[in-house]
């Protein structure tokens, strides 16, 4: 249908046209609905009038336009793109979608990153991108979706690929870290303040760069997640290869656990034990260990019985910043010291996905650390424990790759997988840290567009450099967008609905039916077997609610949701694959973990007694 026009711009004129055949436009209204330059608009408009299919009329000195009605093809051309139109929206969204992810707090700033790197930079290097994503916003919370089968295909391409060379998951393992660092190191160097005083072109560079970096990024940080995230690809290819060799079927999952080890600990795992050493030196010392118990023992037996708080409840937490307040000048320098140097060091990992989650702060970790200290009565004995676990595991692995008498090719395979879970973790730290660091530069565009953080941020990119160069923006329709909105990409295409296209395209790619289970059916994170009270926690609100040896029940984990997993028996995720933070955690805790269910917070509820076994992907109610 395009190609009978001479031009994009020329399309989408008769395209809006077409649509509101009873109403005419002036000029800068047109402009503003296509997002284009007047100057171009007008250029168009002369030719369609000269071939009398639009018509200008003066009203009130402005110059309005509309579709010609006495056009000899007028209602075969309303027609005709009314049909395009039709057809355009039953193949973008009349397909069989697979949530992909839930996230209660997520911005287009960040998605339309990832969005247009899958459809458009992907297939540079995994050889195969998506063909659409689209995603929903109500607000900052995001639902977002995949063609299943389209996310099934590209998953099983790029596994294939692995398999033919597995010296390619190596290269990925390299490229994320490198990106990673990349894109760390330039967001170091933003300003973060008098922003006021860059040119147009200066905040646009800053803007775009941080773009650009982050989009190179995604090429590579997403291949792990993408090929066994949505379709269990590389777990089923990695269970065929071992069938293959002769691993009995009752041993696979265990084997295969096994194999894909991780051989050196994830930033989660580093964060924790940098806490762990500050603690052993508050132990080390009688006189600041003593200080450290006195106070958490107070807060516990007399703040907490006088003020009725839930353990972990907002309430309780600003009760217990307070308090640990008291011992900031009674701590020794050097202890002190370490703890601002821990706090410079991880503050932003707080920052999922949004300004509204904030970052944390010195009395944060002063909590973590007197809770620590007070916990476990010889902190230094346990790190040189965990450090023993750590080699006798990576010892069994090694004799089990023997064992097996593995071929190099599937060696690598195994090795580079396990590392998946490594870089994981590596490449979230520098994204959390690219998103807090552009908060400052997403605020003084807003302040220049007269729009909050919140509304710039649904702004498309190309949308931002019209609105700061050409003075283009429809703040009406960004203020939709925040309320509601379906954003759709597709290769070199990326739109937003809203209003009542939006509620209508919602409701499509939702159509999904939910029936009572006694049995879900997920995959192994990681091995072992719990059972308990459910406990759906989401957000940092929700984890009050746990007690020691509740079945945590999550979306999908975050960081911030670490004080309460350290309680849980198990842990149960709708989303995440083998690489997902709930199973690279398990893994390190040693906690039976069941991933990829689809459905666990929907068909369970908190209070309802279930049992895990993780190590077949099983969970039953009870």
């Amino acid at each position: 249908m395009k190609k009978l026009f001479k031009s994009q711009a020329s399309y989408e004129i008769l395209d809006l046209l077409t649509k509101y055949s009873n109403k005419s436009f002036y000029l800068v209204e047109m402009s503003k609905k296509l997002t284009k330059d007047p100057a171009n608009v007008t250029r168009e408009l002369e030719k369609l009038i000269k071939n009398e299919i639009v018509i200008v009329k003066l009203k009130s000195s402005k110059k309005y336009y509309s579709l010609n009605k006495d056009y000899a093809s007028y209602q075969e051309l309303i027609d005709l793109f009314e049909k395009n139109r039709t057809a355009d929206f039953k193949e973008n969204f009349e397909t069989d979608w697979l949530l992909g992810e839930d996230i209660p707090n997520m911005c287009p700033f960040f998605s339309q990153i990832w969005m247009n790197s899958f459809v458009d930079e992907f297939a540079k290097p995994s050889g195969k991108a998506y063909k659409k994503v689209a995603a929903i916003f109500k607000d900052y919370h995001l639902w977002f979706y995949f063609d299943k089968q389209d996310a099934f295909e590209v998953g099983e391409h790029i596994v294939e690929k692995f398999q033919k060379n597995p010296k390619f998951m190596k290269e990925v393992n390299v490229e994320i870290e490198k990106w990673s660092d990349k894109l760390m190191s330039y967001c170091k160097k933003l300003p973060q303040d008098n922003l006021g005083k860059l040119s147009n072109k200066k905040l646009w560079e800053f803007y775009k760069k941080h773009e650009d970096i982050h989009t190179d990024y995604y090429r590579y940080g997403w291949i792990p997640v993408a090929v066994d995230m949505f379709g269990n690809n590389l777990t089923e290819k990695g269970k065929e290869i071992l069938k293959d060799i002769g691993v009995k079927k009752d041993k696979i999952t265990e084997v295969l656990i096994n194999l894909t080890e991780p051989v050196r600990s994830s930033l989660i795992k580093l964060e924790e034990d940098e806490m762990k050493e500050i603690a052993s030196k508050v132990q080390a010392n009688n006189k600041q260990f003593e200080l450290f118990r006195k106070l958490f023992n107070k807060f516990k037996e007399e703040d907490v019985k006088l003020f009725g708080l839930y353990t972990h409840s907002p309430e309780y937490e600003l009760k217990f910043e307070e308090r640990v307040r008291d011992l900031i000048e009674q701590i020794n320098s050097e202890i002190i010291k370490d703890l601002e140097g821990y706090y410079q060091k991880y503050f932003y990992s707080k920052f999922l996905f949004t300004e509204e989650q904030g970052v944390y702060s010195f009395e944060h970790y002063l909590k973590k650390l007197v809770r620590l200290v007070n916990n476990d009565s010889n902190i230094a004995k346990t790190i040189k424990e965990e450090n023993e676990e750590i080699k006798e595991k990576i010892k069994q692995r090694n004799l089990l790759v023997k064992k097996l008498k593995l071929s190099d090719k599937n060696k690598i395979f195994f090795d580079e997988w396990g590392e998946f879970m490594v870089t994981k973790i590596y490449r979230r730290y520098a994204q959390i840290f690219a998103l807090y660091s552009m908060v400052p530069v997403v605020e003084e565009l807003g302040r220049r567009l007269g729009l909050s953080i919140k509304e710039t941020k649904f702004m498309t990119t190309q949308e931002i450099k019209a609105a700061l160069f050409k003075n283009q923006i429809n703040k009406e329709e960004i203020k939709k967008r925040v309320e509601f909105s379906v954003f759709y990409t597709s290769k070199d295409n990326l739109e937003f609905y809203t209003g009542d296209k939006a509620k209508q395209i919602a409701k499509i790619i939702q159509a999904e039916k939910i029936e009572e289970v006694s049995e879900l059916k997920g995959q192994c994170g990681a091995r072992g077997h719990a059972k308990g009270k459910v406990k759906i926690v989401n957000v940092i609100e929700d984890m009050h609610k746990m007690k020691d040896g509740d079945i945590l029940v999550s979306i999908s984990t975050q960081p911030d949701l670490l004080p309460a997993m350290k309680k849980a028996a198990a842990f149960i995720t709708d989303q995440g694959g083998v690489t997902s933070h709930a199973a690279i955690v398990a893994r390190e805790m040693k906690t039976p973990c069941v991933i990829a269910t689809k459905i666990a917070t929907k068909v369970l509820k908190d209070g309802d007694i279930v049992e895990v076994d993780a190590d077949k992907g099983i969970v039953r109610k009870i």
